[in-house]
């Protein structure tokens, strides 16, 4: 702690204990009166939660700031729901005179020091360590939030204590610290089950943690949240990304568009929801496309051409009678050949055709497959089985009607 703040937190503390007698007095008042009274702060203090979500969700505010200012609301909530131990009043006189000396004697002590002391020096020496501080005061009001909760655990407001838990993990997000941020919305949800913000939070939070394809737990608390509000507009984006994640466009395009029909006009969190609706279209666009070729492709005959390509570097280890083998196989299955061709190597380019006529058995042909692997492979023996010294290369997975297809022979068999 630098000088300056560790000065005032000791003049500060000399000065309580000198009031505190005085604080006792001013504090005699009924408790069904204080209550009254902290009910409209609330109030305002939930007023200013949702200003500060709307103003994160539009982009005016970062963050940092976001998180800093969840902190000081949620440690306002503490203050104004704090339990308050009624005690008798006193007589009026005995207030009067306690105000006017709690007033008074801080008065007297700051006119005295500013007449008497050096409070410069203080303000020179605070000066270097100023910058820099917020974060770490930020920090220090979380962790002091959170042991504050768990002290009241239990004490009978629900309602108030689920909203302090939401707010300290907010900050807790805002802070990078997601692991207790998901514990304290579980604190939360516990106190209130049937709040949709408080379990859409968490769902976001677990998918953030988790990444794609999150735990069911995760889209477990969405449906939560819409069978309570259907119109959530978190919960239905939360439900668009995992359907789309699942490569459930039309899912997806749903779920967004529903949320779209509630967001709010201009918003960051509309933008973002009209390119996920982009993408949506686009993927099934592509669905649609990739549907057309298969039909397309099933209706061709069968048959696979091109040509076989021998790399440069594997090029000098070719010699005369050495033998191109090329060769069509099912991606996954038997390693009997669907089609073979025997032809001789050379350093050039070859040109080659697959069909059914090169096919080794009646009931096992390339017109059977939709998709095919093939592999070229140079032999100096001649024989049928790779053999050490070989050189071979060998496509990925292509449909058994593919034309124009390239294999460029690049190992050596080991």
């Amino acid at each position: 702690m630098t000088t300056l703040p560790l000065f005032i937190a000791l003049a500060a503390g000399v000065l309580a204990l000198a009031l505190w007698p005085l604080l006792q007095v001013l504090r005699r008042t009924p408790a069904a009166n204080m209550a009254r009274a902290g009910a409209p702060h609330l109030g305002l203090l939930h007023a200013e939660r949702a200003q500060l979500d709307a103003d994160r969700a539009a982009g005016r505010i970062g963050p940092d700031e976001h998180a800093q200012a969840q902190a000081e609301l949620a440690r306002r909530v503490l203050q104004e729901t704090s339990a308050i131990e009624p005690v008798n009043t006193g007589a009026q006189h005995r207030k009067l005179t306690a105000a006017v000396l709690l007033l008074a004697v801080p008065a007297l002590a700051v006119g005295l020091y500013g007449t008497l002391g050096q409070p410069g020096a203080l303000r020179e020496a605070a000066s270097p360590a100023t910058e820099g501080a917020t974060l770490a005061d930020v920090d220090t009001m979380v962790r002091q939030m959170q042991q504050a909760l768990e002290r009241r655990s239990g004490t009978g407001n629900e309602a108030e204590d689920a909203q302090a838990w939401a707010m300290l993990a907010r900050s807790q997000a805002g802070l990078q610290r997601h692991a207790q941020a998901a514990e304290s919305y579980s604190r939360a949800i516990a106190l209130d089950p049937r709040n949709p913000h408080l379990l859409a939070d968490r769902a976001d939070l677990i998918s953030l943690l988790q990444g794609p394809g999150a735990s069911a737990e995760a889209a477990q608390l969405v449906q939560r949240a819409l069978a309570i509000d259907p119109q959530h507009p978190k919960a239905l984006a939360l439900a668009g990304r995992a359907a789309y994640e699942q490569q459930d466009f039309a899912a997806a395009d749903a779920y967004w568009r529903r949320a779209r029909a509630v967001a709010p006009p201009g918003s960051a969190f509309a933008d973002g929801l009209d390119r996920s609706i982009e993408a949506a279209r686009a993927g099934l666009q592509a669905n649609a496309s990739a549907g057309a070729s298969t039909a397309t492709a099933a209706s061709a005959p069968a048959g696979i051409s091109g040509r076989v390509e021998i790399a440069p570097a594997l090029r000098e280890r070719l010699q005369p009678g050495d033998t191109l083998f090329i060769i069509a196989r099912t991606p996954q299955g038997p390693r009997l050949p669907l089609a073979v061709l025997r032809l001789p190597a050379t350093a050039a380019p070859t040109e080659f055709a697959l069909g059914d006529e090169h096919a080794m058995a009646a009931d096992h042909k390339l017109s059977g497959q939709a998709q095919v692997v093939v592999e070229a492979r140079v032999s100096r023996s001649g024989n049928a089985m790779p053999q050490a010294g070989d050189v071979l290369g060998r496509t990925g997975t292509i449909a058994s009607t593919a034309r124009g297809v390239r294999v460029v022979v690049d190992q050596v068999v080991p």
